[in-house]
């Protein structure tokens, strides 16, 4: 069975080039070092090191390889293998892409997938990592966001697009769940506050959907929060949901 990778996105009032730097080389300041999120344990320090992610022990006399570059693009994408505390057979992987907003701000994506070679394990490592990831990226976009957006009066186009997530029918046929009426209250908040232009299924792809959102460039940050944290279909794995920023020339 394929499972879909964990998604997390945040926007930051940074460029792509800051965003990276921050992710990267700052990653042991806003890493939440603890006995869940580490192998050492407090006291432990992370850093990428010759092409690999490693933590070291607090005195310094251990070392654990969390993960191996795969791409290093500074501004654009980091891509790694993930195998903290196991050997590198049972890596996944790991890719964080970031998109250019415009006004010094840049959306931050993280995926996670590969969740197939954990064999058995794979669900429950998935299920895992989904929360322990909105914690961890959450921690990233606070430690990123350190200085403030210019503030303007700009909009933002986002589209969000919607699939069959990890507690999806198996026919992929979301729309008859009787939980789709959670994305469906959402969906509604966010026509009660104007900022939706169309929302619905796409035709020929069963599952999929997509919502397109006008909001004030001051507040895409929130929104696409939102669309991850507050809408109760993509929290309970019925949906999974991805940000995307659509770069509009041409309106009425």
């Amino acid at each position: 069975m394929t499972l879909p990778p964990v998604r997390r996105q945040v926007i930051v009032p940074v460029t792509p080039e800051v965003a990276f730097d921050r992710f990267t080389a700052d990653i042991g300041v806003w890493w939440p070092i603890s006995v869940k999120h580490s192998v050492f344990g407090p006291g432990a320090t992370v850093s990428f090191v010759d092409g690999e992610l490693v933590e070291r022990s607090p005195d310094g006399a251990e070392r654990s390889v969390w993960g191996e570059v795969l791409d290093w693009e500074p501004g654009r994408l980091l891509r790694l293998t993930w195998h903290p505390g196991h050997p590198v057979e049972r890596h996944t992987v790991v890719a964080v892409r970031f998109a250019e907003l415009g006004d010094d701000r840049t959306l931050v994506t993280l995926e996670h997938s590969g969740w197939e070679r954990l064999d058995q394990a794979a669900a429950a490592a998935r299920t895992e990592y989904a929360g322990g990831w909105s914690t961890v990226f959450g921690r990233y976009g606070t430690h990123a966001a350190t200085e403030p957006a210019a503030v303007d009066e700009d909009e933002v186009w986002l589209i969000l697009s919607h699939t069959p997530g990890p507690n999806a029918p198996e026919d992929g046929d979301v729309f008859a769940s009787p939980d789709f009426g959670r994305h469906v209250v959402f969906v509604k908040g966010l026509l009660a506050e104007g900022v939706v232009v169309g929302a619905g299924p796409i035709a020929g792809h069963t599952g999929h959907g997509m919502s397109l959102l006008r909001v004030p460039a001051a507040a895409a940050a929130d929104y696409v929060a939102r669309a991850q944290d507050a809408d109760e279909s993509v929290t309970g794995g019925l949906l999974q949901v991805e940000a995307r920023v659509w770069n509009v020339r041409m309106t009425n």
